[in-house]
């Protein structure tokens, strides 16, 4: 909302907040035919972070800061198989083992489309910013271009920040319950370096282009290509986005 927010925006957030509140209670109901009532009370036993912002850097302060309390959606923990206590699991009949942990492969499936969706996010968010930069800011004229080319690179970073730290975090429950599977390395930890296009890889006319490679996030065969997908494919693409046209 940026850092002095209007009335109508502040009012936006309290609606969406209550709408995501009743989203959460309807999703928590369904949840206890699934895992039973004591496995939902070994949640909300248990102390969780439901924001960590030490998965990715701290963002930056507005100036605007809305109070948020535990009945916000903010701090609300959602009942996932993942979120079940190991030491609430082994208490548990045995019955209900075979359960939930088909349920947590079941979880694990849908966060790695996840993560590889959000990764597409990240790579599209970093083309943006790379043409903004070289065809709005740079070619800003006056001061009016100039702000409204800066008003749409914070857009976008804020967007490529959002990205990121869902994909952190949910990279750090994908290895919590894929222990032994690999997911940490088919998935590795985000970092901002890591959402850079080098100008040399992406300028085939620049002295030592062949030198130097994309970071993993370019390579990976997480992103929904296949694992066929090549290196310069999306070194294609990122020459695209910085032609003239």
């Amino acid at each position: 909302m940026g850092p002095r927010p209007t009335t109508a925006q502040k009012l936006e957030l309290v609606k969406k907040r209550r709408g995501l509140k009743s989203r959460i209670t309807n999703f928590t109901n369904t949840a206890v035919q699934y895992l039973g009532e004591e496995a939902i009370e070994g949640i909300y036993e248990t102390e969780q972070i439901v924001l960590d912002k030490d998965v990715s850097e701290p963002e930056e302060q507005d100036e605007y800061n809305s109070t948020i309390t535990t009945a916000d959606p903010e701090h609300q923990i959602l009942p996932f198989p993942s979120a079940v206590p190991n030491k609430c699991l082994k208490e548990l009949p045995p019955e209900w083992w075979a359960v939930i942990g088909d349920l947590r492969n079941t979880e694990l499936e849908i966060r790695q489309g996840h993560a590889a969706d959000t990764l597409d996010h990240v790579r599209t968010a970093v083309i943006h910013l790379s043409w903004q930069y070289k065809n709005s800011v740079r070619k800003a004229t006056s001061g009016v271009q100039k702000t409204r080319a800066w008003d749409k690179i914070k857009l976008l970073n804020a967007t490529l920040t959002l990205q990121r730290r869902v994909y952190n975090r949910n990279r750090v429950i994908m290895k919590q319950i894929g222990h032994g599977t690999g997911v940490g390395d088919k998935f590795p930890f985000l970092d901002s370096k890591d959402c850079i296009v080098s100008t040399t890889v992406t300028n085939p006319n620049s002295a030592g282009q062949s030198s130097d490679r994309l970071t993993w996030l370019w390579r990976s065969s997480a992103h929904g290509q296949g694992p066929e997908a090549s290196e310069g494919e999306y070194e294609n693409e990122c020459k695209v986005w910085h032609s003239p046209t």
